[in-house]
């Protein structure tokens, strides 16, 4: 099996990298995961992994930085760059570093298999000792994706971004999921669609905003998320049975 490291200095995408992908069925495995450059290279030194997958923009030590270190460890590593920054120096810097895919987020599901089978196809080049790969790939069994796990980061990542645009279609990008797939297990593990969880975090902000703040109603419409304050007012209702106001007027 090809050891795989993923590098970000983002919780949910280490995780959604780890358990969405299915690295049984490329011959890989996840041996570690670091969240910074520094803890980075140490992880490389010690487990000597064969693909690599790194944002640029990490603390302590910045992707490309790191990348500029660990190939003088090992010329032949598959070095991937997953990041949400557009800039083309990093572009060009990362070629000159040897980086094989350089992925922007958020990214699609099929990008990131399209790079695993490249790296992979490159260390299948390689002559090898025997004992490097297990013999037996297709007899392993390729882990299924976790709903749960999937939901969870789906309402960690809208908990952290409610009060942006936000749609269906951007969360699941960030989780590597379809949108249909992400829908349907909202659906199925919370009963509720996207656009009612969205809503759901939006009006238990603008609650403690309305107890806690002087801000206006359409003040605590837009930090919440929303661009049309009466929406705000009529959804605020649904939810809480009564308006803004009158919920602010109960609370004081």
């Amino acid at each position: 099996m090809y050891k795989v490291l993923i590098i970000d200095d983002e919780h949910f995408i280490r995780e959604g990298m780890q358990s969405i992908i299915p690295w049984h069925e490329y011959g890989c495995e996840i041996v570690g995961e670091a969240e910074n450059g520094v803890e980075g290279i140490e992880k490389i030194i010690k487990l000597k992994p064969d693909i690599i997958f790194t944002d640029i923009r990490m603390p302590k030590k910045n992707g490309l930085d790191m990348i500029a270190e660990i190939k003088s460890i090992n010329q032949d590593m598959q070095v991937i760059i997953l990041t949400g920054h557009r800039e083309f120096e990093y572009a060009q810097e990362a070629i000159k570093l040897g980086v094989i895919r350089f992925i922007l987020k958020p990214s699609k599901m099929s990008q990131i298999k399209e790079a695993v089978q490249y790296a992979v196809k490159n260390l299948d080049l390689i002559p090898r000792p025997p004992s490097s790969r297990t013999e037996e790939i297709k007899k392993q069994e390729v882990p299924s994706e976790k709903p749960q796990f999937i939901v969870n980061q789906a309402i960690d990542y809208i908990n952290k971004h409610y009060n942006k645009k936000l749609d269906l279609q951007t969360v699941a990008d960030a989780l590597y999921v379809s949108t249909w797939h992400l829908c349907k297990l909202l659906k199925k593990q919370t009963g509720d669609n996207f656009i009612d969880i969205l809503n759901k975090v939006r009006i238990e902000q603008a609650k403690k905003l309305l107890i806690e703040s002087n801000l206006k109603i359409y003040e605590i419409a837009e930090e919440v998320g929303y661009v049309d304050t009466t929406y705000f007012s009529k959804t605020f209702k649904k939810i809480v049975q009564i308006t803004p106001n009158e919920y602010r007027n109960k609370m004081y």
